[in-house]
């Protein structure tokens, strides 16, 4: 038996993933929680940073900002969160462990709810950003990554002809078996 190792990532998905909802934290408001991911993405130039932009502005009729004072935070892999520094504010959004991270290393603390956010998008196939400004964390965004038109029926038919198929992704594990779910894969 062969095997095809395919990276999720614009392979079986669309690659682009798009901001869908603000989730936000127990008594923090939905537009509290828009303003600071717009903010924080505003020197994003990723499609998932614009469609954050573009999601705020649509929801909330947020203004942009002048960030000719602003101090960037590019997304790292090291780091994996990026943001922006800007009028004595500093607003984060990335990796739920990298937030964590900053909002500890900022003074402040994580609330117990933000990993039931977490989880149940990661769970719905979607990917969860943490949003946190001034050390505070406000809440998640959720990204929604789109599996290409006829994926599964291609895979199914190299497994007729007995390919083993198999997804590989850095993506968050639950995020990645809702995906394989969606396209019956095996997922290593």
């Amino acid at each position: 038996c062969s095997t095809l190792l395919l990276d999720k990532t614009g392979t079986i998905t669309l690659g682009n993933r798009q901001a869908n909802d603000f989730l936000p934290l127990p008594g923090v408001e939905a537009r509290r929680l828009a303003a600071a991911a717009q903010v924080a993405s505003l020197a994003d130039e990723t499609p998932e940073g614009r469609s954050i932009v573009v999601l705020a502005n649509e929801r909330f009729d947020l203004e942009d900002r002048d960030l000719s004072e602003a101090t960037l935070v590019p997304f790292t892999a090291q780091t994996r969160m990026s943001g922006v520094d800007l009028s004595g504010t500093s607003a984060r959004k990335g990796a739920t462990d990298s937030v964590r991270r900053w909002v500890s290393e900022q003074g402040g603390t994580v609330p117990e709810d933000l990993d039931a956010i977490v989880e149940g998008i990661a769970t719905g196939g979607g990917t969860p950003l943490v949003v946190a400004e001034d050390g505070e964390a406000l809440g998640v965004i959720a990204l929604v990554d789109v599996v290409k038109e006829g994926m599964t029926e291609r895979f199914d038919q190299l497994r007729a002809l007995g390919i083993r198929t198999v997804m590989i992704t850095g993506d968050n594990p639950l995020t990645a078996a809702a995906i394989a779910d969606r396209v019956r894969w095996q997922l290593d």
